[in-house]
Order: C-alpha cells, then sequence, then structure tokens
C-alpha cells in the first residue's frame, strides 16, 4: 500500500467535472490537503439518435471516460462481438472494463492521442472501419492520421462541454488555491475564462501532458508539472512535490 503523505493544509484546486473528481479529492483530503472543488467543464449528454451499421466497425475507439458512459448505455450491444475496443489512457480503459467492455486495449504512458497513435494495432489500419467515440469538437490529429494510414473513420458524438456558472464565492475560493489540477486545454481556458487569468497565472499547475504544459507556457503561466498520467494516483505523487 502506498504511504500516505501528509500535505499539510495545501488549498488544491480540482477542475475536473464533479461526477470525475470525487476519488481525488477524497485522496487530496485523506493526505491531509484543502479541497477546493470547481468544476471548470459541465457534460451534457447528447441525443445522437438511432446509429445504424456499428456492428460493421472493426475497432472502436473511447476518447475519454466519458464518451463510454454516454455510449454505453445505448449504443454498446450494437457492436460485433469481435470488435476491438480501444481506451486513450489507463482511466478511460478501467472505465470501459467497469462497463463490461471486454478485450480492452490502451494507449501506452503517458496516454493520449500521440500515444495512442504508437499502438501496433493502429499502425496498419489500411481499409479497416474504425467508430470514434467522443464530445463534440474534439481534436482532430486521431482521425486525420488513422485517415492518412488508409483507415475510414466514422464519429459518434455523445455529450458536449458547457461552461458552469459558479457562485462569487466559489470563485474567490479558486483564486485563493496554492495548486491547480488541469486535465485539458479546454479546462485551462474556462478556468481562465471563470476566475481571471491574471488571478492565477503566478499559481502552481499540475497538467496530464507536455501538450498541455506548453499551452500553459503560451498563455503566460510560470509554474507547471506535468503528471506521469492522468491516473488519481499520478496527480498525488505530483501534488506532493508541491511543498
Amino acid at each position: 500500500m502506498e504511504a500516505k503523505s501528509s500535505l499539510d493544509g495545501l488549498k488544491v484546486l480540482v477542475t475536473r467535472p464533479q461526477h470525475q473528481a470525487q476519488s481525488l479529492c477524497e485522496m487530496i483530503t485523506n493526505a491531509g490537503g484543502e479541497v477546493i472543488a470547481f468544476p471548470t467543464l459541465d457534460i451534457v449528454p447528447i441525443d445522437a439518435g438511432e446509429m445504424t451499421d456499428l456492428d460493421q466497425h472493426e475497432m472502436v475507439i473511447f476518447v475519454s471516460q466519458n464518451a463510454v458512459m454516454y455510449f454505453d448505455s445505448k449504443y454498446k450491444r450494437q457492436l460485433a462481438d469481435d470488435v476491438i475496443n480501444i481506451a486513450v489512457g489507463a482511466s478511460t480503459a478501467k472505465c470501459m472494463q467497469e462497463h463490461g467492455f471486454e478485450h480492452v486495449l490502451q494507449a501506452p504512458a503517458p496516454a493520449g492521442t500521440e500515444s495512442l497513435l504508437t499502438l501496433p494495432e493502429l499502425t496498419d489500419v489500411c481499409g479497416k472501419q474504425i467508430l470514434i467515440v467522443r464530445g463534440q469538437d474534439g481534436r482532430e490529429l486521431l482521425a486525420d492520421t488513422l485517415m492518412e494510414r488508409g483507415a475510414q473513420i466514422r464519429y459518434l458524438e455523445v455529450y458536449q462541454r458547457a461552461l458552469p456558472e459558479p457562485t462569487q464565492k466559489s470563485i474567490a475560493q479558486a483564486m485563493s488555491a496554492e495548486c491547480i489540477i488541469i486535465s485539458s486545454v479546454n479546462s485551462l481556458d474556462n478556468l481562465c475564462q471563470l476566475v481571471g487569468k491574471k488571478n492565477i497565472k503566478n499559481t502552481h499547475l499540475i497538467v496530464v501532458s507536455k501538450r498541455i504544459k506548453q499551452y500553459a507556457i503560451e498563455q503566460g503561466f510560470k509554474y507547471i508539472d506535468v503528471a506521469e498520467n492522468a491516473s488519481d494516483r499520478a496527480l498525488m505523487q505530483r501534488i506532493n512535490k508541491v511543498r
């Protein structure tokens, strides 16, 4: 069992959507930190309507846990029995297994689209029909690269991201944070919009990819660390090094 460390009251702002933040928040609290829960994304399901021929796809790629949850409730039973299920990272793979998906492949560390594209199963895809399950307005790198490799790509968008409406009290609490967890570029943009970039640009950020770190640098943030991956365990390991 991993030894419990003391965060000694460190104020940690968790920006994940509420339904995905509970476990991390509990870990921070148990380690002696003070959690400030401040979701910067609201996840709203989309009714994509009836989809036909889902059983014709040889692979289905899930780009997030939200993609899994909102796909599973309506479309999972339509997939072929021998379909190859692929997750963008460990957290998504775990969510897929919890929802009954079998034979799940996942991107190697540090996860994300770039890591996903190194999977051997996605190298030789000429002529293969691949379904990408995602939210609206996601990155195009995955689909563009697979099409360059000869795959036939189809999107199924099952949720959209919305900007929350926090209270002035919660905004003030967010501005008092000593450390901020950021899981996506979209999350950072929304945080800056909600609390004002000038109020947090000197706060210590912990991000889940080098791509997000580079974006944060471009936005003027100075103190940025990258977790090994997006898992709660990896984030906790990085939080423990803030002090």
